[in-house]
């Protein structure tokens, strides 16, 4: 059992306490007036005992009790993405008279709930929440920070080893910028410490015989005799001893073994389909074996042997606000996701040799006659078998990573990819090195997603479903992955010669699938391509390699223009994209925090809203 240590919680408070400061003042959480700020000099002036802040720009004195001479200084400096952000490494100190103490997150943001009672005056239970979710996202990065990622002689490992690897790497910051994004609740610190990711430890799954005719299947599934889960995800000798338990029990001709995660095997199979078990239509196996692993997304595992088959299993953990389940419904419009994305393999033929697309076709979910798709009980007994293209896991020049493990900071580390990539191609370990390799990352990047957008979709492409395909030393492609959160204008996808896949939605729900504009697909290419994944990406390499960010930044500009007019765009959506992309003052962003108090829990996928922040190309002056 790892002790958390005095420094790792300081860390990961720190961590912590600057994505928190950092989201709350992009989404205008104070108001939208201008920040009353004081230079340092005055500051210090005005405070002669405080404790030091370091040399920032500017104090942001914040009064949350102006009746009780209660204030909060934060050191800020102008950003690229924002306004102003927090200065990373310094204190967040909170004053009375003047008497100086530090805040850590928790503290913060109970003086901040506090000092807005009238605001929320209705949601006792929401900021319950949020404090909560805070608390243990301090906890649980510092559990990530007390272990090391093996990432030693990264290109000597094979393909499926060095994913693996760059998996672990990848889950260790989660999604960037989002302060409450390492809380997995519902796990204690043990079962963290033994299911995730980065700490590289190999999990036994259960497995849960389901009668047969019960089961609505993906495409991918014929002969259920010949189609069932174990078939991939088990070694010969392990599958002849689960059929073994089958047939003992007299279950082989009626049922199906399902696999499922011992966390979701203890605390949830029970409480949502205990009436199932009682009558026998589900029945727990004694088979408990085989060694998985987990990947970013904690519920998505490695093959317990050499095989391109991966899995993904209902986990109904808290993450980012929302229950991490399977429904079928949710694999049904994956299927008709995938299905599209094939279309556009044919459609342009760059799109045809760089984008490459798991195999998700392969499904099996509980679904008794009286339920329906959308039914909360079924979603919670279901496996995906993820098919990865074989070609690309055994070509020893390809490597697959997760773009994540590239916007990820190694705790203690100056390690990256680039040193790896810059090596391999025989390049000075320098700035213009890096520019170098970032400059064919971004174009590889977003000629795909151009491309895509201009028939009409975009796909998943945050840092932990957009897999960048490396080979023979040159970024190749994209592996796209969880196809059933692709995005579509349908009047694009039908003057290319395409048709509205008809997704499966609730009615009277929102759904984030179907767009009404162009500008409004373009949004997830603004802020899941941009702001997320290749933010994470400048930003680390900045650190790293001591580097300007704003070098990356310019690159990245110069990459989109001359990709928005190499494109075969037609005159009105190229000059739309130029618009939102480098004209408009402003750029949509994700709300995240104050969408998940709104919430305050309760099942649905991750709670979010819509604002606006500063074009980060518009903050790219020379004195900027």
């Amino acid at each position: 059992m790892h002790t958390l240590t005095t420094q790792a919680l300081a860390q990961a408070a720190d961590i912590v306490m600057q994505d928190l400061i950092d989201c709350l003042l992009a989404e205008h959480f104070f108001g939208t007036d201008p920040l009353p700020l004081v230079s340092l000099d005055d500051w210090q002036q005005a405070h002669p005992q405080a404790p030091a802040l370091g040399a920032t720009h500017q104090v942001w004195e914040w009064s949350c009790d102006p009746s009780e001479q209660r204030f909060i200084s934060i050191a800020l400096r102008p950003g690229i993405t924002q306004q102003w952000e927090k200065v990373p490494g310094t204190p967040v100190l909170a004053r009375q008279d003047e008497q100086w103490t530090t805040l850590s997150p928790d503290d913060f943001m109970k003086r901040v709930f506090g000092s807005m009672a009238e605001r929320f005056k209705d949601n006792d239970k929401g900021l319950a929440l949020f404090l909560d979710v805070l608390q243990t996202s301090v906890t649980q990065t510092a559990l990530s920070l007390s272990h090391a990622v093996d990432d030693q002689g990264l290109m000597a490992q094979d393909g499926a080893t060095f994913f693996r690897t760059m998996e672990q790497w990848a889950s260790l910051r989660d999604r960037p910028y989002h302060p409450l994004a390492k809380a997995k609740q519902g796990l204690s610190d043990a079962e963290y410490l033994r299911y995730q990711a980065e700490l590289a430890r190999p999990v036994a799954l259960n497995w849960v015989a389901v009668d047969r005719t019960l089961l609505q299947c993906g495409e991918g599934v014929g002969d259920l005799a010949q189609c069932y889960p174990a078939h991939y995800l088990l070694p010969q000798d392990l599958q002849a001893r689960l059929d073994q338990e089958m047939h003992a029990r007299g279950l082989a001709d009626s049922h199906i073994a399902l696999p499922v995660h011992p966390w979701q095997w203890e605390h949830v199979l029970d409480k949502q389909l205990g009436d199932a078990f009682a009558k026998g239509d589900c029945q727990r196996l004694s088979f408990n074996d085989g060694a998985f692993f987990a990947t970013s997304s904690l519920r998505s595992m490695t093959p317990c042997f050499n095989s391109a088959d991966y899995l993904k299993l209902p986990m109904a953990i808290h993450s980012l606000g929302a229950s991490r389940y399977l429904p079928a419904v949710k694999m049904i419009n994956g299927g008709l996701s995938e299905a599209l994305l094939h279309e556009v393999l044919e459609k342009d033929p760059i799109l045809g040799q760089s984008l490459h697309l798991c195999d998700e076709s392969k499904w099996w979910a509980f679904m008794p006659p009286e339920a329906t798709l959308f039914d909360e009980a079924p979603r919670h007994l279901s496996a995906m078998v993820r098919g990865y293209p074989s070609a690309l896991l055994d070509d020893a020049d390809c490597r697959l990573l997760p773009m994540a493990a590239l916007g990820t900071p190694l705790p203690g580390s100056n390690r990256h990819f680039f040193d790896d990539w810059m090596h391999y191609r025989n390049l000075p370990a320098d700035a213009q090195s890096v520019l170098t390799l970032f400059r064919e990352l971004a174009h590889s990047f977003f000629d795909i997603n151009l491309r895509m957008f201009r028939l009409g979709m975009l796909g998943e492409v945050h840092g932990q479903n957009a897999v960048l395909v490396w080979k023979d030393g040159h970024a190749d492609g994209l592996l796209l992955r969880d196809h059933d959160s692709l995005r579509i204008f349908v009047p694009w996808l039908e003057r290319n010669g395409m048709a509205d896949p008809v997704y499966r939605i609730k009615k009277g729900h929102a759904n984030t699938l179907y767009h009404e504009r162009p500008e409004d697909l373009l949004f997830w290419l603004q802020t899941l391509g941009i702001q997320v994944n290749m933010r994470a990406i400048m930003d680390t390499l900045a650190q790293v390699y001591s580097i300007p960010v704003r070098g990356l930044w310019l690159v990245l500009r110069n990459v989109l223009d001359e990709l928005i007019e190499s494109i075969d765009f037609d005159d009105e959506a190229r000059a739309m994209i130029k618009r939102q992309l480098f004209e408009a003052p402003n750029w949509p962003q994700k709300l995240l925090l104050t969408p998940m108090i709104e919430r305050a829990g309760g099942p649905g996928s991750m709670p979010f809203g819509k604002g606006e922040v500063v074009n980060p190309f518009h903050r790219l002056s020379p004195e900027g």
